[in-house]
């Protein structure tokens, strides 16, 4: 009987530490992906960003990247960021600025980024679609 408890125990810490560690590679697996798109958005590599979009809305344009050939981030800034409890979405608003080489007017857009994490591929995927910069 006692060797039955110390398996049973085994087993549930042993199953604590997976969905723990479990949830620390998600959360990792957040901060990486959401770093890399941070960075392609603000080197301007719009369509690398674009392959972390995905999208339900049928309806939802892809980004004109022939236009976007003339658009440069000069900040994008991350304002607040929320992961659920499962870690199975989260939520950032950021700040982009950005102007076109043609005006050199700088604008803002503040962008609130709902992502959600893909249990079979592993990875994190905006939902809420790409960044309109005009």
């Amino acid at each position: 009987m006692a060797n039955y408890i110390y398996y049973l125990c085994f087993l549930v810490l042993a199953g604590c530490a997976t969905l723990e560690s479990s949830l620390e590679r998600r959360q990792e697996t957040f901060e990486i992906t959401t770093f890399n798109y941070e960075k392609a958005i603000r080197w301007g590599h719009y369509e690398l960003a674009y392959d972390s979009v995905k999208v339900n809305d049928a309806d939802q344009k892809k980004p004109n990247f022939d236009k976007l050939r003339d658009v440069r981030v000069s900040s994008y800034e991350v304002l607040n960021h929320t992961i659920s409890d499962n870690e199975l979405h989260a939520q950032q608003t950021v700040e982009i600025k950005y102007y076109n080489v043609n005006s050199l007017i700088e604008k803002t857009l503040v962008h609130k980024e709902l992502w959600e994490f893909d249990r079979d591929k592993k990875t994190w995927y905006l939902r809420s679609g790409f960044p309109e910069l005009k």
